[in-house]
């Protein structure tokens, strides 16, 4: 009996840590009428998905130690803490924009929009909404609190799933998530780049130039907002007994993670064939309630948010440029980076899985990750690679345990090696962490990092907004909007930015403060 119920208090944790976000997004961002109907489809939804889990057994463990549970947990705090979420620790630069992100949604009313009225915030913004929620009600501190909590427990969820998947407890896997890397600093030796000197705590993962595979410490010390429901997500696919959550389970992460969102769905196809193949029954699976309505209602309601971001349609060159001029060269500059990356990691796994078909998946997505360009930057090679690397992960870890079973002591010893290589990544990740807090708060400075300013930056430039007019989504779906300027004499006031509003007719133009006010 004692099993059975934690086995559902895990099930609704981990449900409900996945369904929230996007529960929460369409209860608050959409007009009442609308936020009632896809309300109702995303918790109905989350109930038959969570009702089938507890029906497959699917994610039950014969024992939990304890004691190794708690260790985790510790392990997992102070991984986060380092990380720089709710800024307690040194944040890296990205955190400028993902502060700035946060902020507004929990200073702003929902939907987010210019004070103007006429762009809103477009972005996946998923993991910060109920830590917004928090924050909201009992401020942007807390709000911080929360969501380091909410990284706490994502990551737990995320090695609590990849037991599920090994069927047994231990600390194999956390150690695998925070050392897991590339060998970057072998790519950074070679070519003689900077950040050879330990001491440095430099950022090692462009080594490439413009491509990079990141680390899971990376991913998490960078883009945690991305990264940990994307391991989720990951995890959930991997571990389903059927087809019945799947298709619902990637609709819940386009608002998390929408890159590796697009990494992910070649490796659902892949585990859908498997499963007709094992049983061509079994084809009518994946016409289940949740995740027809995931794919339709769902995945239709984001998608047309996240069209509207201004860097949806750009499309980088620089990659294909390369290519054309010295394709001899940018040759040896692929070969040498994806061996590094992850070629020296499958020649260790296909000593034991070369007849499994789903590593020659997960290459074939590695290898065309790099020429892929979306948006302004190199984004879809660092993000659509996440799951795919994260599946690597899982692999190295039982290439481990079956050269250990094995007995072949040189051959473990070189697996070791290059694993120790790898980490050298994450060690420096963390390295910099711990330094410039240290250097941060000797010198009084705060260890947050500064962040962008929201109207200036985050709302009219970059690639986090779009605009409201000839939107369908905000046409169609999304509430009014409400401006965020204070009425004065003549004037409308930003409070946030230190800017006077000068209001002419209909219109409002920006001035300074001194000149105005």
């Amino acid at each position: 009996m004692k099993k059975v119920r934690k086995s559902i208090y895990i099930n609704i944790l981990i449900y409900l840590y996945l369904v929230l976000p996007t529960l929460i997004f369409v209860v608050t961002w959409l007009k009442w009428y609308w936020a009632l109907v896809f309300g109702m489809v995303v918790a109905y939804g989350c109930v038959k998905g969570f009702s089938n889990s507890i029906e497959e057994n699917c994610f039950s463990l014969e024992k939990m130690d304890g004691k190794i549970l708690i260790k985790v947990l510790l392990i997992i705090t102070f991984w986060v803490y380092l990380s720089g979420i709710g800024g307690w620790c040194y944040q890296n630069s990205d955190h400028e924009v993902r502060n700035a992100i946060f902020r507004a949604l929990v200073q702003y009313d929902w939907p987010v929009f210019s004070y103007d009225g006429s762009r809103s915030l477009i972005y996946y913004i998923g993991f910060w909404l109920p830590a917004a929620c928090v924050g909201k009600v009992l401020g942007l501190e807390a709000g911080y609190a929360a969501q380091m909590v909410w990284a706490i427990v994502g990551i737990f969820i995320v090695y609590y799933l990849i037991c599920v998947y090994r069927k047994k407890v231990d600390m194999l896997p956390i150690i695998f998530l925070v050392l897991f890397s590339g060998l970057d600093y072998v790519g950074t030796w070679i070519l003689g780049g900077e950040g050879v000197d330990l001491k440095l705590a430099a950022h090692l993962e462009w080594w490439a130039y413009d491509m990079q595979f990141t680390s899971t410490t990376s991913q998490l010390f960078w883009v945690f907002n991305q990264a940990i429901p994307a391991w989720i997500s990951t995890m959930l696919i991997m571990t389903q007994k059927n087809c019945k959550n799947m298709l619902f389970i990637l609709s819940l992460t386009m608002l998390t993670s929408t890159i590796p969102f697009v990494g992910l769905i070649p490796i659902a196809i892949y585990l859908y064939i498997k499963c007709v193949k094992s049983d061509r029954s079994l084809w009518k699976e994946i016409f289940t309630f949740q995740n027809v309505t995931g794919v339709v209602l769902i995945g239709g309601c984001i998608f047309l948010y996240l069209i509207g971001n201004i860097s949806s349609g750009a499309v980088g060159r620089d990659n294909a440029d390369l290519v054309v001029r010295e394709p001899a060269a940018q040759c040896l500059r692929y070969l040498l980076f994806y061996f590094l990356e992850f070629g020296i990691y499958l020649y260790f796994i296909c000593k034991y899985r070369k007849r499994d078909s789903l590593i020659y998946l997960i290459m074939i997505i590695l290898v065309i990750c790099p020429f892929i360009m979306v948006g302004y930057n190199h984004d879809f090679c660092m993000r659509a690679s996440v799951p795919a690397l994260f599946i690597l992960m899982l692999m190295c870890i039982e290439t481990l345990e079956k050269i250990q079973l094995d007995g072949k002591k040189l051959l473990l010893g070189a697996y070791c090696m290059v694993l120790l290589l790898g980490a050298i990544t994450p060690f420096n990740e963390i390295h910099r962490s711990i330094k410039e807090t240290f250097v941060r708060a000797a010198n009084g400075e705060s260890v947050r990092c500064q962040e962008v300013n929201i109207e200036n930056w985050l709302l009219y430039a970059g690639n986090f907004s779009g605009e409201v007019s000839g939107n369908l989504f905000y046409k169609y779906f999304a509430k009014e909007g409400i401006t965020h300027l204070k009425v004065g004499q003549n004037c409308l006031e930003d409070l946030d930015t230190g800017f006077k509003y000068l209001a002419i007719g209909n219109s409002i133009t920006k001035h300074d403060y001194a000149e105005y006010w």
